[in-house]
């Protein structure tokens, strides 16, 4: 292959791939990555779950505060779960599609089936239909974004992660979130891991109430998503 035509090819797979994993940016497939810049609002989304270790005690503390939370529900994990995901929308949290399996493959496939399986398993599962969608790892494609908008979701990223996932210390996790985020934030966390409903997520436990005063001393008042970006959190069917 000629060197200018190697070239060519490397640098279309590289914005490529740079579209595929871009979390803040639109062009890859039309996403929210954050609210309006102009009040003192964020919102604390959270994926991965439903997890035994972690969803429901996040739930406590944030109910302790006023506050309420958007959890990125793994299908698989509702089904394994379904006591969990419920724990939360009796709460007045709000649980939106993250996926079935929650892998480095499905979101590949243009159909994209894993979207519709997720809703279905949350609606007979938890009884309501979520209008908000986060692709794993924020990985997509054009025609992954594609279904989602024709099944009527919004597709949302974020501007605020510190990758919990791999965290050990929680103050030192709390403290890099804090610092991040602004009005208008939409923040990443993980209350669970790949859709493993035992996976071991107390670290995140330890650093919400850290996450939660440094917000306020911030003046940054976390809501839920629905609210921060002015949209229905639920669909009327599936």
């Amino acid at each position: 292959m000629p060197l200018m035509t190697a070239t060519a090819v490397a640098v279309v797979g590289a914005v490529l791939w740079q579209g595929a994993n871009t979390h803040t940016g639109s062009w890859f497939g039309h996403q929210v990555a954050h609210g309006a810049r102009t009040d003192n609002r964020v919102a604390l989304t959270f994926d991965d779950g439903p997890n035994s270790t972690a969803t429901v005690r996040v739930r406590d503390l944030l109910d302790a505060r006023g506050v309420k939370g958007t959890f990125f529900l793994v299908g698989r994990a509702v089904a394994a779960r379904p006591d969990l995901a419920r724990a939360l929308v009796e709460r007045g949290h709000l649980v939106a599609n993250h996926s079935w399996r929650h892998d480095s493959k499905a979101w590949l496939d243009p159909r994209y089936p894993e979207l519709a399986r997720t809703q279905r398993a949350v609606d007979a599962d938890v009884g309501v239909c979520p209008a908000f969608y986060r692709p794993p790892h924020g990985q997509h494609t054009p025609l992954l974004a594609r279904v989602v908008h024709r099944a009527g979701l919004t597709m949302v990223g974020w501007d605020v992660s510190a990758g919990d996932w791999s965290a050990h210390d929680p103050w030192h996790l709390a403290d890099r979130i804090v610092a991040k985020a602004r009005p208008g934030s939409i923040i990443d966390l993980h209350d669970g891991l790949d859709g493993l409903v035992d996976a071991d997520r107390t670290v995140l436990v330890a650093a919400m109430p850290r996450i939660l005063d440094g917000l306020a001393a911030k003046g940054l008042h976390p809501v839920r998503l629905d609210e921060l970006l002015a949209r229905p959190g639920y669909l009327k069917a599936c």
